[in-house]
C-alpha cells in the first residue's frame, strides 16, 4: 500500500467508524455462518426424513444410529429408498466443502470490487487535499510540520530525563544489592564478636588462643578503634572514586581492578585462623570470603 492508498484508506476509516476491511470481513463470516447453518440444516432434515422412512417400514433403528442394521438383524434393502446414515453424513460434508470453495472464490472478487469501486476515493482529489473531514478545514501542510517540529522540541527533553531516571534507578538498584551483602557480612561480624567477647570460663582454649584473646582485650575499645579506622579509609577511598570519575587524565583506570595485596591476604589468613582456634567458625564458614580486596 503506497502513501496515497494509505491516506484514503485512514479518510475512509475516521469519516466511516470503521475501518472498510473490518465491515467486509463482518459480510464474509455472517455468509459463512449462513452457509454453515444451511448445511446443518439439511442434514438434520435428511436424519430425520431417513427416521420416518424406516418408522413406515415397521422397523425400529438401533439406538446407535448407525441405521444399517435393524433390530431384528436384518438389513434395509436398498430398493427401499433409505440411505445410510454414513452416506448423508459424508454427503452433507462434501457438499459443505464445495459450498466453502465456491464462496471463498467470489468473495475475493467481492472483495476487490468493493475496496477499488465502494469504499474508494480518486487519490488525485486526496493528495491535493481536495477532499478533507470537517476538523480538517483549516489544517495546512505548513502547520503541521511547524507543529511537529514544535513538538519534537517538547519531547526531546522528557525523553532525557526519561533516560536519566532510568539510568538512576539502574544505579539505585545497584547500590542496593551492594548495601544488602555489606548488611549480611557485618551481621555476620557481628556474630562473630559477640561470640568472642561472651568466650571466657565456658570454652577451653589452647594457650595460644588464650594469650591472643587477653591481647584483644579490652573489646570494646578496641572495636570503636577499627570502627574509626574503617571509616577513614572509607572516605578516602570515596575520595578517590570522585577524582578518578572526575578526572578525565585518569579515564582508563575506571575499568581496572586491583588486586589484594600479600598483607591483605596474610592478615585474612591469620583472622581466620584465630578465630578457627576459638571456635567461632562453624564447620559452614570456613569457605566463606570474609574480605574482598578488588575495587568495583
Amino acid at each position: 500500500m503506497n502513501s496515497a492508498d494509505y491516506r484514503v484508506t485512514s479518510l475512509l476509516t475516521e469519516h466511516l467508524g470503521f475501518a472498510p476491511l473490518t465491515l467486509i470481513d463482518e459480510v464474509i463470516n455472517d455468509v459463512n455462518q449462513i452457509m454453515y447453518n444451511c448445511t446443518d440444516a439439511l442434514e438434520r432434515f435428511l436424519m430425520k426424513r431417513r427416521a420416518a422412512q424406516l418408522q413406515q417400514l415397521g422397523k425400529p433403528t438401533d439406538n446407535d444410529g448407525d441405521g444399517d442394521v435393524l433390530m431384528d438383524g436384518t438389513t434395509q434393502p436398498e430398493a427401499a429408498g433409505v440411505f445410510p446414515a454414513e452416506e448423508i453424513r459424508l454427503g452433507a460434508a462434501e457438499l459443505e466443502t464445495l459450498l466453502v470453495s465456491h464462496v471463498d472464490k467470489n468473495f475475493d472478487k467481492f472483495e476487490l470490487y468493493t475496496l477499488r469501486n465502494i469504499f474508494t476515493m480518486p487519490r488525485d482529489l486526496v493528495e491535493g487535499g481536495w477532499i478533507r473531514l470537517k476538523h480538517q478545514e483549516n489544517v495546512t501542510a505548513d502547520s503541521v510540520g511547524k507543529g511537529s517540529g514544535d513538538v519534537d522540541e517538547v519531547i526531546k527533553p522528557l525523553v532525557d530525563s526519561i533516560n536519566l531516571e532510568l539510568q538512576l534507578r539502574k544505579m539505585l538498584l545497584l547500590h542496593k544489592v551492594k548495601a544488602g551483602k555489606i548488611v549480611e557480612l557485618l551481621r555476620h561480624y557481628k556474630r562473630c564478636v559477640i561470640a568472642i567477647t561472651q568466650a571466657g570460663a565456658e570454652l577451653k582454649l589452647l594457650p595460644e588462643a588464650a594469650t591472643i584473646l587477653k591481647d584483644l582485650q579490652p573489646m570494646n575499645e578496641n572495636v570503636y578503634y577499627l570502627l574509626g579506622q574503617v571509616d577513614e579509609l572509607l572516605k578516602q577511598v570515596l575520595r578517590l572514586n570522585d577524582k578518578f570519575m572526575k578526572d578525565e587524565q585518569v579515564n582508563g583506570l575506571r575499568n581496572m581492578k586491583f588486586g589484594a595485596s600479600l598483607r591483605d591476604r596474610y592478615i585474612r589468613d591469620k583472622s581466620l585462623k584465630i578465630l578457627d582456634e576459638i571456635g567461632v567458625l562453624g564447620s559452614d564458614v570456613g569457605g566463606k570470603v570474609l574480605y574482598s580486596a578488588y575495587a568495583q
